[in-house]
Order: C-alpha cells, then structure tokens, then sequence
C-alpha cells in the first residue's frame, strides 16, 4: 500500500471533484464513505513505516495513527470497533519489542479493517482494489524478515486471490485482466515453493497492476 497507490485510490473516491469530475456522481455522494478514506491516511503511514524506517519515524507513525484513532473508531460498527482497539494493542506492544514490521503489520491491519468497512454501492473503484493493494503490501512485509513466514504468506495470497475473483468479471479489458491472472498465478506459486525472489516479483506485478485497475474503473 504504497502512499502513492492508496493516495489515488483515496483522491478518486473523495476528492473526484477536483481530478475526475464524472467520478463524483457515479460515486453517488456518500459522506460516509469520504470519513473512512480520509480516516484510513494515519494508518497507511503506520503501514508504511517499518519498511526501512528508524524507530523514531515508527514512533512518530504510530503518534499519528493514535491521533487519528476516535476519528476512526466512531466511523465503524461496534465490532469493528473492538476489533481496531485490539489492533492499537498489537502495534503499541510490537512498539514496544521495537518489532518495527510488527508495528506496520499491525497498521495494515487498521487500514484494511477501514477500507473493509466503505459501502460498496457507493464506490466507483471497488473496495477490492483496495484490498489487493493491502494484500501486495502484507506480503512485502512478511518478506522483509530474515525467515519469511510462509504460512502467513500463503494465507495473503490466497486473501488476494479471492478479492480478484470478486472483481476480474467486472474487468472489460482482456489485456488487464490476463495480466492480473498471471501475477496471481506467480504469487500462489511462489507461497507453495516458498520462492522469495517469485514472490517479490510477483508482489511488485500486483501492485502495479492494482494502479491499472483504478485507472480502468475511475475511467469506466
């Protein structure tokens, strides 16, 4: 979930006026929907953080993501919000060990549990894009430890698979759509031989083609 992919897919759903006018009305003005996006921008920083951050930028991610945290917790249901108190558990106890891909782990969860939580009939991108580009961004993470957790992988892969599914008969473009299926294809093959350099592969595929994917939505 790189800020570059998750700050487009926020900019098309919430600030369509400003980029892509037809988007506004095929968005179906959902007030809601705009709280989430703007709510999910903390977390997406917290998600980003440990790869390669210092602990001071960790801390300083997590400061924000507390910020932000009533914001987040009075747009979800009563489930969903006992499930983001348990996920600020989590981080402030991988803060904690100075678990830095722990932390970010953690706020990929948040992210996740927001971008979960939009009303689908209210999206001109579907929520699934979003959530291939958190399953992209997991894996990255898992891969970034010394022993990549394979089974943790493997669920993530499996995750990205089902949301494509949801989604590839939506997809007009055949081109895009055999892309997608190919890097899919790559990422489950990667978590069943356990292949680190398929996998980051694999996983850079998806994240590029998660970007082709807005782009063929917002313009539909």
């Amino acid at each position: 979930m790189p800020s570059r992919r998750i700050a487009r897919f926020t900019s098309c759903l919430t600030f369509a006026l400003l980029a892509l006018a037809p988007l506004a009305t095929s968005a179906k003005d959902s007030p809601q929907n705009e709280k989430i996006l703007k709510a999910t921008d903390p977390f997406e920083g917290l998600a980003e953080a440990g790869l390669g951050g210092s602990d001071s930028k960790v801390a300083k991610a997590v400061k924000a993501a507390q910020d932000g945290r009533a914001e987040a917790r009075a747009l979800l249901s009563s489930e969903n919000a006992r499930r983001l108190d348990q996920l600020f558990g989590e981080v402030e106890a991988a803060l904690a060990k100075h678990d830095n891909i722990g932390v970010s782990l953690q706020g990929a969860e948040l992210y996740k549990l927001l971008v979960a939580s939009l009303d689908a009939s209210a999206l001109t991108i579907p929520k699934e894009v979003g959530l291939l580009d958190y399953c992209g961004f997991r894996i990255n993470l898992l891969l970034a430890g010394a022993s990549p957790d394979w089974a943790a992988i493997g669920a993530t892969v499996k995750e990205a698979n089902a949301d494509w599914a949801k989604i590839k008969d939506r997809v007009g473009d055949a081109k895009l759509q055999k892309k997608m299926e190919d890097a899919q294809q790559g990422l489950a093959k990667s978590a069943q031989d356990h292949d680190a350099k398929l996998a980051k592969t694999s996983t850079k595929q998806n994240l590029d083609l998660v970007d082709d994917l807005e782009g063929y939505f917002s313009g539909k």
